[in-house]
């Protein structure tokens, strides 16, 4: 059983032309996904769909529906949702629940509303602080810190509720690239089986988080695929350009010469060894 489905979703504010029009994905336990795609692609849209953060009190679909684990998302209740999707948005100072004085007492603000043992939130706090390097910051007021480590503290906020998919739309936008490395590390070591649904305007968080990839334009899914499939698409091509390695290999194939059945490389390591085998087969 898929964890989500979303069946020709067609959705919009007001009158105004859907942003999401006519949307159908199956998201499995354990994925890792990224939805890619420009401003106004609809991607942040299809995210708070896929969290339950739409709709909202007097919003409806025109058409559609959204399933969780095969009972229809309308039917569960708040804990029941709190426990299973949990997201994190492009701005962290809103999603801090201003009840905790302390990065401590954030943490463990949601499991506590869950009515767990305190020996488990201590634990769920303690793996959250190590996982989303917020150790050094425990005593801080969440309101003091940087984007950056507000973010973390967002994304530490909704593993402590241990649930099955995380979302997380545009997580790194925040962070210098150094600080955005050792997220995107911290990402790929969270537990296999939980489902990490990515939403993003750069291609590199994307590459270096997902294994499955869909692409948005104009609020429907223009593919759905593999990195390399991907970034071969048109589409892809034109929103975000391509890692110049990828470029690279792009205009060595469209001139003939790119080996066949050889993956386009994704980084720099990949190119290497690549580029040497189409140098030395051309002479």
């Amino acid at each position: 059983m898929a964890l989500i489905d979303i069946d020709n979703l067609v959705f919009g504010y007001g009158k105004a032309a859907p942003v999401l029009d006519g949307v159908s994905l199956s998201i499995a336990h354990g994925e890792r996904i990224a939805i890619l795609g420009g401003n106004g692609s609809g991607k942040t849209t299809l995210a708070q769909w896929i969290a339950g953060s739409l709709p909202r009190p007097g919003m409806t679909a025109r058409s559609g529906t959204l399933h969780a684990e095969g009972k229809p998302w309308s039917d569960w209740d708040a804990l029941k949702r709190a426990e299973t999707i949990q997201f994190v948005g492009q701005i962290p100072s809103q999603q801090i629940s201003g009840f905790a004085f302390t990065v401590y007492d954030e943490l463990v603000f949601g499991p506590g509303n869950l009515g767990l043992e305190e020996a488990e939130i201590r634990k769920r706090a303690d793996w959250a602080l190590d996982t989303c390097n917020l150790r050094h910051l425990v005593e801080r007021d969440p309101f003091t810190l940087s984007g950056g480590e507000q973010q973390r503290l967002s994304i530490a906020a909704a593993l402590v509720m241990q649930p099955k998919a995380l979302v997380l739309d545009e997580p790194t936008g925040n962070f210098d690239p150094e600080s955005r490395e050792k997220l995107l590390n911290q990402i790929n070591q969270l537990p296999e089986d939980l489902t990490v649904i990515l939403c993003d305007m750069a291609l590199k968080p994307a590459l270096a988080i997902a294994r499955r990839f869909l692409l948005l334009d104009e609020g429907r899914i223009v593919a759905d695929s593999d990195a390399q499939a991907i970034l071969a698409h048109p589409r892809t091509l034109e929103v975000f350009g391509a890692p110049a390695v990828t470029e690279a290999a792009l205009a060595i194939r469209a001139a003939g010469r790119w080996p066949e059945g050889k993956p386009l490389p994704l980084t720099y390591g990949q190119a290497e060894a690549l580029f040497k085998e189409v140098s030395h087969a051309h002479g």
